[in-house]
């Protein structure tokens, strides 16, 4: 995201967008692990962990008064296996963009996911709080296949798996998973893909929504380096 090469990053570059969203995520995960584990050392009931410190990042009816939530809940993941089949779908999709030259891509398409899928949450008014990557991760699965439909991984096992496949399976367990959830979570979700497709489609048009990602996060790098 920090350069405009199309070669794709290595995995400790600084400019690995994909290893910037893991870290972000998984961090998030491990602060707020530790601090209910404070909680419970502190013999404080466990509701008030969810109060005074989950609830101002997670997105619930009261978004108002932490309107913020609207771009930390796709941060926030409360379990391990949710967080996990979050980041292995998010590598699997995310690094073969990066094999295409859509390192720079990922951030927005994350962000941008996230954000419409907060939207459509607000829109439905669901009395039930909602967090997690799963509409950024949708995002960039969808943007994905919009892309690159017929590129292949693991070409070692019998020629490969096609990206329209994976992508397959992918929306097969999103749906799975969203039958005993909530029309507003479901629609948040797919609020999420059509943001990954909508970004693609505009790109190939010459539109890039995530141009003045690139400009600012490019502006702060050169307000940071030392003045020779």
């Amino acid at each position: 995201m920090q350069e405009e090469k199309d070669e794709k990053p290595l995995l400790g570059a600084d400019n690995n967008a994909l290893i910037a969203l893991l870290a972000i995520n998984l961090v998030g995960f491990v602060m707020l692990g530790l601090i209910k584990v404070v909680y419970y050392l502190e013999s404080l009931p466990l509701p008030q962990f969810y109060q005074q410190i989950m609830n101002p990042f997670i997105l619930d009816q009261n978004w108002l008064q932490h309107p913020w939530s609207l771009f930390t809940y796709n941060w926030v993941h409360d379990g391990f296996w949710i967080l996990f089949a979050n980041m292995i779908w998010l590598t699997v999709f995310s690094n073969a963009l990066q094999s295409k030259g859509a390192n720079k891509h990922l951030f927005p398409l994350y962000f941008y996911s996230g954000l419409l899928g907060a939207i459509v949450f607000i829109l439905m008014g669901s009395p039930t709080p909602i967090m997690g990557a799963g509409a950024s991760v949708t995002g960039i699965a969808i943007a994905c296949m919009a892309l690159i439909p017929n590129d292949k991984l693991l070409t070692n096992l019998a020629g490969g798996i096609p990206i329209w496949l994976l992508g397959v399976v992918f929306i097969a367990l999103q749906g799975y998973s969203l039958l005993n959830t909530t029309l507003a979570n479901g629609l948040t979700i797919i609020a999420g893909g059509l943001a990954g497709l909508i970004y693609i489609m505009l790109l190939k048009k010459g539109k890039d929504l995530g141009k003045w990602m690139h400009e600012l996060l490019h502006l702060v790098n050169n307000s940071l380096t030392p003045k020779s």
